[in-house]
């Protein structure tokens, strides 16, 4: 079994509250797990237009301090420029209005937000 079937094996198990629990109720440590499955399992399978859309995106506002305590801080600065990137107003308050906003991105949105021009 690989890591990534271990991860998903987690993310389904009553050992976690992702998914289960409001992202806003969890205590830190099962937000820092959410956040970074949230983030990874989004922007691997389709990048960060995904993540924002959906609604994974009620993380995005925590994603950067969770890869921070985790030791991820090259990954974390990356969340931080496509957050600038995608929102060059700021993050919008609710995961609705991310989501709202990240529909309306243009086709290059993708590209831009990871090369942060």
């Amino acid at each position: 079994m690989d890591k990534n079937q271990v991860l998903i094996m987690l993310s389904d198990s009553d050992r976690t509250a992702y998914g289960k629990q409001e992202f806003a109720q969890q205590f830190t440590p099962q937000k820092v797990f959410s956040a970074t499955w949230a983030v990874e399992s989004e922007v691997n399978n389709v990048g960060f237009s995904q993540y924002f859309q959906n609604s994974s995106c009620e993380t995005a506002d925590f994603v950067a301090e969770a890869l921070n305590l985790i030791g991820a801080p090259k990954t974390a600065e990356s969340c931080r420029r496509a957050v600038m990137t995608a929102f060059p107003t700021g993050l919008p308050s609710t995961p609705d209005a991310i989501s709202a906003v990240a529909a309306a991105f243009p086709p290059d949105v993708e590209r831009r937000t990871l090369s942060n021009r």
